[in-house]
């Protein structure tokens, strides 16, 4: 095991015996652990590794597990999501993440019992810390792709993916999996480490409706430590607390930037949230040893590419939202009528601007 950063942060360096990063050497950049080539092929992680994994969530809501997937099933799985976006963007239902100046766009990866790997969905790594955060039989309730064209002109608000009354411990993982290594250049990520458990919900967002942060607290936040845009090696895991701060970036590159999006919930938190995956692939998919009480198992083969987007953080299952062709779905949607979800057009008032 090794922590990994970019080229521009400093080696991590442990204590004597404790393993535990000095904050002072990562800066405001997320702590990034290297799995082994022996821990990865065995399946087996070093608990100094689950150490450290552990101490970063807790501390910065976020933290990266590098080598977790070897590199011919990324390639693979890349490509067939890259051929299935051309598809996806002409759908009548889909609706651009932010508008469409972003570039940004959710797409289903395939799910039929062929795609349905292990090493993305259920990585033995990857549960495992998951247990640890969130307790025995965490929950498997969604799995999406996001999706950064090039081409981009706009970049997203700084934004929580949670916008309802959610508790103030860890209830709910997204892990995003990079199909290719990221860096600002091709739309990496906006991470704020340290937002999850900074500021309550009431008072950090625009409005109740939406995860937009407000301009003062944006600018309050980057005084305790700043945005970063992370180099991230192909085959990473990034876990994040559905509560850190976020945004999606521009993809100045030439090919499009693929993660999976990933989301576990604690088994207490009783989201209402269900993923559906075809009947045929049940067996496979059990044989991970994971919960499947939020699959619902569909006969007959899903057509991943005529799904709409489909999301329900909340306890209350009156809550979700849904993309269709008249927009994005929530409930002001079901109550009048109106289609005003993720209208808003981002602006320099919901990002960081330097003082």
């Amino acid at each position: 095991m090794s922590p990994m950063m970019d080229d521009n942060t400093p080696t991590v360096q442990y204590s004597e015996g404790a393993l535990i990063p000095n904050i002072d050497q990562t800066g405001d950049n997320p702590i990034t652990i290297r799995l082994t080539d022996r821990e990865r092929d065995s399946g087996l992680t070093d608990p100094a590794t689950l150490q450290q994994l552990l101490y970063a969530y807790h501390r910065d809501g976020f933290v990266v597990l590098e080598n977790a997937i070897p590199d011919a099933l990324t390639g693979k799985l890349y490509d067939r999501i890259v051929a299935d976006t051309d598809i996806y963007i002409n759908k009548a239902f889909q609706q651009w993440n932010q508008g469409e100046a972003t570039k940004n766009v959710s797409v289903v990866p395939p799910l039929s019992e062929e795609w349905l790997m292990r090493e993305f969905y259920a990585n033995v790594h990857m549960v495992r810390v998951i247990e640890h955060l969130l307790g025995p039989r965490p929950e498997l309730r969604f799995l999406n792709s996001n999706v950064a064209l090039p081409g981009a002109t706009g970049r997203q608000a700084v934004h929580s993916d949670v916008n309802h009354a959610f508790p103030p411990i860890p209830f709910g993982i997204v892990v995003n999996t990079y199909l290719q290594d990221s860096g600002p250049e091709n739309g990496v990520t906006e991470i704020w480490c340290g937002s999850h458990d900074a500021y309550g919900r009431d008072e950090q967002q625009v409005q109740k409706e939406s995860g937009w942060i407000r301009k003062e607290f944006i600018q309050k936040q980057a005084k305790v430590r700043k945005p970063v845009h992370p180099r991230v090696r192909k085959g990473s895991m990034l876990f994040r607390d559905l509560r850190l701060w976020h945004a999606g970036m521009p993809n100045r590159g030439e090919k499009a930037r693929v993660m999976l999006a990933i989301d576990y919930f604690a088994s207490w938190y009783r989201c209402p949230m269900q993923l559906k995956l075809p009947l045929s692939a049940k067996s496979k998919v059990e044989s991970w040893g994971i919960s499947t009480v939020g699959i619902e198992w569909v006969d007959g083969e899903i057509d991943h590419l005529d799904q709409p987007f489909f999301l329900n953080m909340t306890q209350d299952p009156e809550m979700y939202i849904k993309q269709t062709p008249k927009g994005v779905e929530d409930w002001r949607a079901r109550a009048t009528g109106k289609y005003e979800f993720d209208k808003g057009v981002p602006s320099d008032q919901n990002w960081w601007t330097p003082e």
